[in-house]
């Protein structure tokens, strides 16, 4: 066959997407088991940080225990919500994501049982810009959520502010990121969406709470 002619150039460039399509299709099935334990392994360590759990070391079934002995998951108006019943340690949780400036952000928000403060958050996902945005995860920026009060009697979209805001050092407040507006806004934006829409969901008053399937 001519190896110039339009049919081999075809032939050859079908023979090497089928070649590298089963090469990947092959090591994407092999690892898929280990993909999924990373990935339990990951929610899991973010889960003790955020409810800071005590744990053995950091293996994957160390995590996995810590979560099992401290936190018990229920349905609240058709929401997962992560309990913490380690003792001394009682709060609630839930997962909150948003667009950030790039990519969806992804993160738990841990809050008092009384719903009046926050206690922590952590994220689980986010794909920021490196050194502006990303450094949401860096604690100096988490740190600032520990106790932080939820103004629930203020316009909707302030009970967390991100940034300057006209009432300085408010008891609700977390300084912004330098350079990375667009995040910090983002960041805050669905924040108070997702607080309004668990405090909605947790009403234990409407409903009662029922274990997750």
């Amino acid at each position: 066959m001519n190896k110039k002619s339009p049919a081999y150039v075809l032939s050859f460039m079908a023979a090497i997407c089928l070649v590298f399509g089963a090469g990947i299709s092959v090591v994407n099935y092999a690892t898929q088991g280990l993909l999924a334990k990373n990935a339990a392994r990951h929610q899991n360590r973010v889960l003790c940080r955020a409810f800071m759990l005590d744990v053995a070391d950091t293996s994957a079934e160390a995590y996995q225990q810590a979560v099992d002995a401290g936190i018990q998951t229920i349905s609240a108006g058709g929401r997962l919500v992560y309990k913490c019943v380690a003792p001394g340690k009682e709060s609630l949780g839930f997962v909150a994501g948003g667009m950030g400036f790039w990519d969806r952000i992804e993160c738990v928000v841990v809050v008092s049982p009384d719903l009046r403060k926050i206690l922590n958050v952590q994220f689980l996902d986010q794909k920021e810009t490196p050194g502006l945005g990303a450094r949401i995860e860096e604690a100096w920026f988490t740190d600032q959520f520990k106790c932080l009060e939820l103004a629930w009697n203020d316009l909707k979209g302030q009970r967390v502010l991100v940034g300057a805001n006209p009432a300085p050092n408010a008891p609700n407040e977390v300084d912004a990121i330098t350079g990375a507006t667009q995040t910090s806004m983002a960041l805050m934006r669905f924040l108070n969406e997702e607080l309004d829409r668990f405090r909605a969901a947790y009403d234990p008053n409407r409903e009662p709470l029922t274990p997750a399937p």
